[in-house]
């Protein structure tokens, strides 16, 4: 068979299918051409797929290692058969409950090309065809209009752009009410169909005529500017803040939807998806006055963890400190290791403290510190849960403390089937002391969750640099406590000496002091810059880094010791096009060798890839780094074992929560060290160039960093600190609640 390139489209009848997965509709096939009687292989996404259905197929060719040529389907459209054969092998293929092959004939041959419009508008006709009873035909109805329910959800669903993935998503939520459903309200898909956001929905509902200045489309483009705070850091967005992201949203100026804007925010808390409250000075007529709006689950996440900071705060805490002196005492002279006056003050906080946080930067020994502290807290015969919010935070954690250390999600105890957490205040854990390493990375709604769950007889420790990036969700939770001056808190700043020698953690330091780093030429510097300025030269760099200069000097291995860390996604030097070209150099295509294709990435065997959103169900998690296996596994999965040595099965479906990891954001990238770290530093990323961004990057790696690109957007970098300034109201509830 020749293989067509570029998009096609067949018209087929389903003959056999060969393999389908139920949950998320991934189906391979064997169909019969209609134009040439030729018989296809292909794959793709049905709500629903019978043998002898119709369908238009549009997708590509590809010729697969093991089955040959094969028909990757984009998109289908189910068409009806339209000749005599074709009508009766649809009826007989066992599609209508009640028909068989000799039953088909009989229908066929009584109606002949007005069989299905007789079925469609006046089925009590049936009864007409000899043998045909009563009770029978009524059986036959009611199976065809719910076979034809299907066909037309599918047909409603793709005129309106939606894929046939989506689509299988939508029918199984909806059933025969899709179109119902979908057509009072194509907004609620933002909300329902996880992978539909607004400017989806909302290309369905402007396809459907509903009004630019519907109060159906502000509300839901109101939730989703608040959305969009959210993945910015905000916790709530004012009221200026929210109408000006209404208008670029809306495409609308500002008094065209003014007017029922005010409607809508008071009919969304009504509903109680939206409160709205004031924020800054609580005078209406002060010019600091404001109105901070917020999806609700995220007030009360801010309202809950207040309340359990000051609930644990307010409990009275006893411990003997002469024998916390005294063990200090022998601790130093077991380990041979004496701690400096910061960290024996650190360690006795930590022992008289319901809450307490340790802070500082590299090198500065926050791990001999927090060691201490576990042993200590041990020796007072406590017992003591170590968890960080990722799980390469949690596995480097158990390696340094030498003790088991969970992610907060398993200290939680999520449990997919109710989808939540067993540990609660009305079921807390079984800790007396709970400490949380990689502290900055708590957003609101997980610390909402943990603070919640922790016990009010015991202890909770905060570990963790408040100068990296906050959390990659909503909320500054660590600085916040800090900040707040509730919490007791040490921050430890001296280098020690052993750490000094490092470059990298001397130029950590001059980067969060605002000071521009020196770097050496020599060749057993930890921290090098490669200057060059052209985008093209500094891609070329990394790609001669990657592939030879850094394996061949230091024996580092291409994939799995060196991390290329970026401050965007898109643009020549993001991770989209800088994963692409790492991909081809380092794991290229060969002839023959099989692929998994998901959402527009292509994965191959031995190929890194990163999970880029929570999967309760699967276990995986935000940020969790792992190698791809296998794609070649009958059935359509792709096998992922990471770093914990757990494999996990992606469907095609699934698989759109990976993405290709041989270069990651710097955001991703928290919670986690790499042998060597790859730096590209680009006036391209202006946007994005910030101190604590360039800090955190810098701080994950333990071996060997390298700066790439020019050092004036270094500069620019160092001299930028605003991603901090994150819009919470934590501190005041915080403070409102211990008054």
């Amino acid at each position: 068979m020749t293989i067509q390139s570029g998009e096609s489209q067949i018209r087929a009848e389903i003959d056999r299918i060969s393999f389908r997965n139920e949950e998320n509709g991934w189906t391979v096939l064997r169909a019969r051409n209609c134009d040439d009687n030729a018989t296809i292989s292909a794959t793709g996404h049905f709500p629903a797929i019978r043998v002898g259905e119709m369908y238009q197929l549009i997708g590509t060719w590809s010729n697969h290692a093991t089955y040959g040529p094969q028909f990757k389907i984009e998109r289908s459209l189910p068409v009806r058969p339209n000749t005599i054969g074709t009508m009766e092998r649809y009826l007989a293929s066992g599609i209508i409950k009640g028909i068989g092959e000799k039953t088909a004939a009989k229908i066929v041959s009584h109606f002949g090309q007005d069989t299905f419009a007789i079925l469609d508008e006046n089925p009590a006709c049936l009864s007409q065809v000899k043998g045909i009873s009563r009770k029978k035909a009524q059986a036959i109805i009611l199976s065809w209009q719910e076979q034809k329910s299907v066909a037309d959800v599918m047909m409603f669903l793709n005129t309106h752009g939606i894929s046939p993935l989506f689509a299988q998503r939508i029918y199984k939520l909806y059933g025969n009410e899709a179109i119902e459903l979908v057509s009072a309200d194509p907004y609620r898909l933002a909300v329902d169909v996880h992978g539909i956001g607004f400017l989806s929905a909302d290309r369905i509902a402007q396809s459907m005529g509903i009004a630019k200045d519907s109060p159906e489309r502000i509300r839901a483009a109101i939730s989703w500017q608040l959305q969009q705070g959210e993945e910015r850091g905000h916790c709530f967005l004012t009221a200026p803040q929210l109408k000006s992201g209404l208008a670029e949203t809306l495409g609308l100026p500002v008094g065209e939807f003014e007017a029922r804007l005010d409607k809508c925010i008071k009919e969304l808390n009504k509903s109680g998806a939206v409160i709205s409250e004031s924020i800054g000075d609580q005078d209406p007529n002060s010019p600091t006055h404001d109105i901070g709006h917020y999806r609700a689950e995220l007030l009360i996440s801010e309202v809950n963890v207040a309340a359990g900071i000051a609930r644990l705060l307010k409990e009275p805490l006893e411990v003997d400190h002469i024998r916390v002196d005294r063990w200090l005492q022998r601790y130093s002279e077991a380990t041979g290791t004496p701690l400096s006056d910061a960290q024996v003050a650190a360690v006795r906080h930590a022992a008289n403290s319901r809450v307490f946080v340790l802070t500082g930067g590299p090198g500065v020994g926050k791990t001999t510190t927090a060691n201490a502290i576990i042993r200590l807290l041990k020796a007072m015969g406590k017992t003591v849960a170590l968890a960080a919010p990722t799980g390469r935070a949690a596995q480097r954690l158990s390696e340094v403390a030498a003790e088991k250390a969970k992610t907060i999600h398993r200290l939680l105890e999520w449990n997919p089937a109710v989808g939540g957490f067993v540990r609660t205040q009305h079921n807390p854990m079984e800790a007396d002391v709970v400490i949380i390493d990689e502290a900055s990375m708590l957003d609101i709604k997980l610390a909402d969750a943990l603070v919640s769950a922790v016990p009010s007889k015991a202890q909770l420790i905060f570990i963790g640099d408040v100068d990296q990036l906050p959390s990659v969700g909503p909320g500054n939770v660590l600085r916040d406590l800090i900040d707040s001056g509730l919490v007791p808190c040490t921050r430890l700043d001296q280098i020690f000496r052993q750490a000094a020698s490092s470059l990298i953690i001397r130029t950590a330091h001059a980067i969060n002091q605002g000071l521009s780093p020196e770097f050496s030429l020599e060749d057993h510097s930890d921290c090098r810059f490669i200057e060059v300025e052209t985008t093209d030269d500094i891609r070329h760099t990394i790609h001669e880094l990657v592939a030879r200069d850094v394996p061949g000097k230091f024996g580092f291995d291409s994939t799995r010791d060196i991390q290329i860390l970026t401050p965007m996604n898109r643009g020549e030097l993001g991770t989209l096009q800088t994963n692409i070209d790492l991909q081809n150099l380092l794991n290229p295509a060969r002839k023959g060798r099989p692929e998994f294709k998901s959402g527009g990435t292509v994965f191959r065997t031995g190929d890194k890839v990163i999970q880029i959103v929570n999967n309760y169900d699967l276990g995986v998690f935000n940020g969790d780094v792992g190698f791809v296996t296998n794609v070649n596994v009958e059935g359509g999965t792709m096998p992922v074992v990471f770093g914990d040595g757990r494999t996990v099965s992606y469907t095609n479906e699934t698989a759109n929560e990976l993405r290709l990891a041989y270069a990651i954001t710097i955001h991703k990238s928290q919670g986690s060290e790499f042998p060597v770290v790859i730096i590209p530093v680009s006036m391209q990323h202006y946007i994005m160039l910030q101190r604590n961004l360039i800090y955190t990057a810098l701080t994950r790696s333990r071996k060997l960093a390298i700066f790439v690109g020019s050092k004036k957007a270094l500069a620019q970098a160092i001299r930028t600190q605003t991603s901090t300034k994150r819009q919470t109201m934590l501190i005041e509830r915080m403070r409102r609640a211990n008054s």
